[in-house]
């Protein structure tokens, strides 16, 4: 289990805390604002995830997404959540190699760009 696996799980979390109200009206936010914040977040806790000296911007960056995730539609929060637990990022998995952990990367790169 790596620093990123765990940040990720931790995001996991914020993403279904931040759930939007089903009254809200969603803002003119783009998609693109909130997977700029969900890619920034990916590459900085991949490279520096374990680094203690990042974990002010982590946490900012958690703060910026839930944010955004409230301001979005639900159908939008459903398919950012349904991307981490389709993933497994729902839960910490203890027997990831670290090739699966790159290629994870990957795919989060190429699904939130």
């Amino acid at each position: 289990m790596t620093a990123f696996e765990v940040l990720l799980n931790n995001f996991y979390e914020s993403i279904e805390k931040s759930e939007p109200s089903p009254n809200s009206q969603p803002s003119n936010q783009n998609n693109s604002e909130l997977f700029t914040i969900i890619r920034q977040f990916i590459n900085i806790s991949f490279f520096h995830g374990n680094n203690l000296s990042y974990n002010t911007v982590i946490s900012e960056l958690i703060k910026s997404a839930e944010t955004s995730l409230r301001n979005s539609s639900h159908e939008e929060w459903s398919q950012v959540k349904f991307f981490f637990m389709e993933n497994d990022l729902h839960i910490i998995k203890r027997d990831r190699a670290y090739l699966e952990v790159q290629n994870l990367k990957m795919k989060l790169d190429s699904t939130f760009s």
